[in-house]
């Protein structure tokens, strides 16, 4: 039998564990239904993964076609232009969507698995074709492939609207909260328990992320693990002609530039449990990477640098949906992929909970 703190909150609907892009577009999803929601970070909202993404948006480059992630991949990109809109008019704030295409270098030896027709996708570029797209990259690459409609979107920006999204909806967010159990009572779920108290509620959703699987109780447990990704920003206000014009993703970094002038390069893939320690080599090195693809930012120091943790589940696509007990739910292990799925996360996640496919 549990007992519940009486001085903490007055009960919500649903109680969220997280306060990621995930757990915020959940959010903003059921609170626009009528859900009363409590949602609960660790730190602050939006300043774990969500705070250290790119912001790709690239499921046809990314994924292998036909596979469970591309299917979701091209799902939720299709569901983008609308989300972001909405956020957009919500809140007034720009999220900085761009759907403009993303182009992949190719080495000399590569041979692309595509051909140069106009609606191939994706198409293959070379020579001038190259140049007119992107006249600032390297004189030593001559092909691309080009993947028309996809893009990226600020991942910060946007983490920041749908905090101010959720609190125009009356969204209870608590930072600095920590989530320590999923109370359970009856063989159901009744809420959270946090180092500020109780919080009471019929339904829990997990969408904490890397730190999904700490969380103690007798529920269904998750199996996530915090995969560690070193990146980098340059400031290249003022060379504007030279700047990329679309995301770049090669094989070796990425390049995503946004419209204010910043430049986000990525990313170190390591296996280092919770450490977020930026290691100097790991940035120079993604830094000449960048600037072997656009010659001119190896020039430009960086202006801030980070690490942060990645949530991969042991299968290939997250878990969206009910565990045990009832009223225990969870949306974890996006892993690289929390910022393109959260479309479709959200609208799975009502479906789930309202039981609408509205």
């Amino acid at each position: 039998m549990i007992s519940f703190n009486s001085s903490s909150a007055a009960p919500a609907d649903c109680c969220i564990i997280g306060g990621g892009i995930i757990g915020l577009s959940i959010a903003r999803r059921l609170a626009a239904q009528g859900l009363s929601i409590a949602l609960f970070d660790k730190s602050s909202p939006g300043t774990e993964a969500s705070h250290a993404a790119g912001g790709m948006l690239c499921p046809r480059l990314e994924f292998e076609k036909g596979s469970p992630l591309s299917e979701m991949g091209e799902i939720s990109l299709q569901l983008y232009p609308d989300y972001a809109r909405e956020l957009e008019e919500e809140t007034g704030l720009c999220v900085d969507l761009r759907l403009d295409g993303v182009i992949t270098p190719l080495s000399r030896e590569e041979t692309p698995g595509s051909t140069s027709s106009e609606d191939a996708i994706p198409r293959l570029l070379e020579g001038d074709a190259l140049r007119e797209l992107e006249p600032g990259i390297s004189p030593e690459i001559t092909r691309a492939l080009y993947y028309e409609d996809e893009g990226s979107i600020d991942n910060r920006a946007l983490t920041a609207a749908l905090a101010v999204a959720c609190k125009n909806l009356g969204v209870r967010i608590y930072p600095d909260c920590e989530v320590l159990e999923i109370l359970v009572q009856e063989e159901a779920a009744r809420g959270v328990r946090t180092r500020e108290g109780d919080f009471s509620s019929a339904i829990v959703i997990n969408s904490a992320g890397a730190w999904a699987g700490k969380i103690a109780g007798e529920v269904e447990q998750v199996d996530i693990n915090p995969v560690k990704g070193q990146m980098l920003m340059l400031d290249c206000n003022g060379f504007e002609e030279k700047l990329p014009r679309h995301t770049i993703y090669s094989h070796q970094t990425y390049l995503v530039p946004r419209r204010d002038g910043r430049v986000i390069v990525g990313a170190t893939v390591e296996d280092k449990g919770f450490d977020k320690s930026v290691e100097p080599a790991a940035i120079e090195a993604l830094h000449q990477k960048a600037a072997g693809i656009f010659p001119f930012l190896g020039d430009i120091q960086p202006r801030e640098s980070w690490a942060g943790l990645r949530p991969m589940g042991k299968q290939d696509v997250p878990y969206i949906g009910a565990l045990s007990p009832s009223g225990y739910y969870a949306a974890v292990g996006h892993y690289r992929n929390g910022i393109l799925l959260a479309p479709l996360t959200q609208e799975l996640m009502a479906r789930e909970i309202l039981g609408t496919t509205e």
